[in-house]
């Protein structure tokens, strides 16, 4: 049960992050929100987990930091290029479409070696089958922000690989390494290609969807923890789910027909292959 509330909770948060910069950077740029999320997570993440566990100590640990750092680079990546698919699409078919990160991972896996199952090749092609249909609309704006949603996924996917093989340190100190190279990387891109300012009435929200962004990630930790693998994945994924809610709720999107069918195919997909991998 506890489970399940916490693998439910991580993704919440997260749907609610992605509500809130997507309202930030229609106003601003995604890079200033990008910072803004990062900086944080840093504030408060790295603090404590140099009091907890402190700097690495042995080869093993610091092979495992240089994989969670090159995790940040490839966060920096991803997330401004979610931030920049919420700014031109909707929030429940970005979301959705950013779910298929799981997807891109299992087929990363199986390259590597895993064998593929009869129900393992039928949830990925699910999944494709329901991202083709979501991804299918009317404005090219909305095309564009499904186009950096499948970009975003694919670097979300880099992104668990790496934290894959940086199990030598916690997943405290897995954050704390990766958030800090994410901040050096993106703190002077943003210096050099604009400015940091927010606008007084966002910095609250702005704020607000870093604090949720890193809830997400503490909840989903203790979701892990808590196990079973297969519930704690399956509940963690439906942050799509959520987001399609959230955005029928309070921003009053419309998905047509075949998109819903998409949403609900590529969400099923996403969920049965938590349960399978």
């Amino acid at each position: 049960m506890l489970t399940i509330l916490a693998g439910l909770s991580s993704a919440l948060s997260y749907a609610a992050s992605d509500l809130f910069s997507q309202r930030v950077t229609r106003h601003t740029r995604a890079l200033t929100q990008v910072v803004w999320v990062l900086a944080t997570g840093f504030v408060i993440v790295v603090p404590v987990a140099l009091i907890v566990d402190g700097l690495p100590g042995g080869s093993l640990q610091w092979r495992s930091a240089a994989m969670a750092a090159l995790a940040g680079v490839a966060y920096v990546a991803a997330f401004s290029c979610l931030l920049r698919g919420l700014r031109d699409g909707d929030l429940g078919l970005v979301s959705t479409l950013n779910s298929l990160q799981g997807a891109y991972a299992v087929v990363a896996f199986v390259l590597l070696g895993q064998p593929v199952t009869l129900p393992l090749g039928l949830a990925l092609a699910l999944c494709v089958f329901g991202a083709v249909l979501t991804s299918v609309q009317d404005r090219a704006s909305a095309t564009g922000g499904a186009v950096w949603a499948f970009a975003s996924g694919i670097l979300f996917a880099v992104v668990m690989l790496c934290y894959s093989y940086a199990d030598g340190i916690s997943w405290l100190s897995q954050a704390a390494v990766s958030r800090s190279v994410s901040l050096v990387l993106a703190l002077p891109a943003a210096l050099l290609t604009g400015s940091l300012a927010m606008p007084k009435a966002l910095r609250p929200v702005a704020l607000g969807a870093g604090v949720l962004e890193l809830c997400g990630l503490l909840l989903l930790t203790v979701s892990l923890s808590l196990g079973p693998l297969t519930v704690a994945g399956v509940t963690t994924t439906q942050f799509g789910t959520f987001a399609v809610i959230l955005g029928f709720v309070f921003l009053g999107e419309r998905p047509r027909r075949h998109q819903w069918f998409g949403i609900a195919c590529t969400l099923t997909g996403v969920t049965a292959l938590a349960a399978l991998v």
